[in-house]
């Protein structure tokens, strides 16, 4: 029986394997010409988290120029962890505990990604004279980054899950803010490149919820729709999606990290659904701005 270093490495290793495998292959990172986006909801991510645990989670991350991570609680210990083992230079954003003490955190590698000045928790006009209107149980947690040429917003986002009229109504409002900022003039918004990415607790594939999502036409790749991004992959939770726009090109190259199957297979259950998340890592590629594409829309600005 290998020791407990060994048996890491090993697993390690065959979880580096399946990220580089056929199936569930992530694509390597190449400064300015493209961006890896994750949205991972790792449960009840606070100081419980075991070393080894850890020690995975960051194998996972620094595959990813920017990880939108769901589920940090209050105490930022495990947050702090992850980011200590991460190579590169890393560096976190997060917001103060929202709905359910939860905290929305990005995680992005500066050599890659670089903020640029818009960091905000989403919240929504309100009648002064009464200061009461609808917010979202969670407020959705948006910034600004640069990679190479392109400038975009990213949104991340965990949908009240229980109520479900609550629910639609969170996406409903939620997208048809950001529509409302897309469609604004470039000069009165920081960025009208957008990306809307997290824990979504859509069922399935065109129910409510769906639809929702998609009903201000934001794009998501064919076949997103009906990936399972839960432990056991039977439930579309999660999701990464965008406003369709020249500023960039999504590769066709998305899927999850069904780290399942490799990671603590010494344990009762196996897998790591109860050490690490029962939520799988989802990520997706896109091919940034080439300076061609940049004076082209300059000379052929959309209509």
């Amino acid at each position: 029986m290998p020791d407990s270093a060994q048996l890491v490495a090993q697993e390690r290793l065959a979880l580096k394997e399946l990220m580089d495998s056929v199936e569930f292959g992530i694509p390597h990172r190449e400064v300015d010409e493209n961006i890896l986006v994750a949205t991972w909801n790792i449960q009840h991510f606070s100081d419980k988290k075991s070393d080894r645990a850890l020690q995975y989670m960051a194998d996972i991350v620094e595959r990813f120029d920017i990880v939108a991570i769901q589920e940090a609680k209050t105490d930022l210990t495990g947050l702090s962890q992850l980011q200590g083992l991460l190579p590169g230079d890393y560096r976190i954003l997060v917001t103060d505990p929202t709905g359910n003490s939860e905290r929305l955190t990005f995680l992005y590698d500066r050599r890659t990604v670089v903020p640029t000045g818009l960091v905000c928790e989403i919240g929504f006009n309100v009648p002064g004279d009464t200061h009461t209107g609808f917010q979202l149980h969670r407020m959705p947690y948006c910034a600004s980054f640069r990679a190479g040429r392109f400038d975009f917003a990213i949104v991340n986002v965990h949908i009240f899950q229980s109520d479900t009229s609550f629910r639609r109504e969170e996406i409903e409002k939620l997208v048809e803010f950001i529509d409302g900022r897309v469609q604004q003039p470039a000069a009165k918004v920081f960025d009208r490149d957008f990306f809307v990415v997290g824990d979504f607790n859509i069922d399935q594939a065109g129910d409510q919820f769906f639809n929702a999502l998609v009903s201000k036409g934001f794009k998501m790749p064919p076949g997103m729709d009906t990936l399972g991004t839960n432990f056991s992959r039977t439930k579309t939770f999660d999701k990464i999606a965008w406003v369709d726009r020249e500023s960039f090109k999504f590769e066709d190259k998305f899927n999850v990290v069904p780290f399942g199957d490799v990671l603590f297979q010494d344990a009762d259950p196996p897998g790591g659904k109860k050490e690490i998340s029962d939520h799988l890592p989802l990520w997706a590629e896109f091919r940034v701005n080439k300076l061609s594409q940049e004076l082209d829309q300059i000379l052929n600005p959309p209509q």
